[in-house]
């Protein structure tokens, strides 16, 4: 079995143990078959909108011996999936802003049964504002390093109560679910030093701007916190 990279194992991780699972992008059916052969998840759908990947997958879920268990669709993000008996969504590999658009096509998910597992390859602030307008609380975190770049993972949960948040968790997700890591700390870091280089360029030109100030107090704050 082709072992999947460190940020699809950090999805994995968030999937709750008999599940019935959806991997929407599915691409060559990793998550799923690996999901299968563990005996994690008691059935899957792997879904993707273009037919080259999803004739990848079969081979791979055939290849694995878990056809059985596995069904794919040719579909766009989570369309026609509403009647599928789904516990657990997973959408990775995308970026952030798809992700929404994609969640926002599916009012079925607001059901408080179900776990959304998310992993944004950009605009995760765009992604957690948007779960925090609809009423999803963020329940758990995971951050991987794949191929040199660091990755959330999160898992969301439909409770129907929207919440605010700071620039700050936005960004890197709130102190009671993050995950406290070396890269993650790497991460709050880069952040940082662009923030300063900003901050820098507008004190010299005579405008400094308090919102992007207090933005670097929030991340020397974060970054301390996470080394204590």
């Amino acid at each position: 079995m082709r072992e999947p990279d460190k940020r699809l194992c950090a999805a994995a991780e968030l999937v709750r143990q008999g599940a019935v699972f959806a991997d929407i992008g599915t691409d060559h059916a990793l998550l799923p078959v690996f999901l299968c052969k563990k005996g994690r998840i008691a059935r899957a759908v792997a879904a993707d909108i273009n037919v080259g990947p999803l004739a990848a997958a079969r081979m791979q879920v055939e290849a694995e011996g878990v056809s059985h268990m596995v069904k794919l669709v040719l579909t766009d993000g989570l369309s026609g999936l509403e009647n599928e008996g789904l516990t657990d969504i997973a959408i990775c590999g995308m970026g952030g802003e798809l992700i929404v658009s994609i969640l926002s096509s599916a009012p079925f998910v607001k059901n408080k049964q179900l776990r959304l597992i998310l992993q944004p390859m950009t605009h995760a602030s765009d992604l957690r504002y948007y779960l925090a307008k609809e009423g999803f609380r963020i329940v758990e975190e995971r951050t991987a390093i794949a191929k040199g770049k660091c990755y959330f993972c999160f898992a969301a949960e439909y409770t129907g109560e929207v919440y605010s948040l700071t620039r700050t968790e936005a960004a890197f997700g709130r102190r009671e679910t993050m995950q406290r890591s070396d890269a993650l700390v790497s991460l709050v870091e880069k952040e940082k030093r662009g923030v300063e280089k900003k901050c820098r360029g507008l004190r010299k030109g005579g405008t400094p701007d308090e919102a992007e100030e207090e933005y670097l107090s929030a991340l020397n704050a974060l970054i301390k916190e996470l080394e204590a």
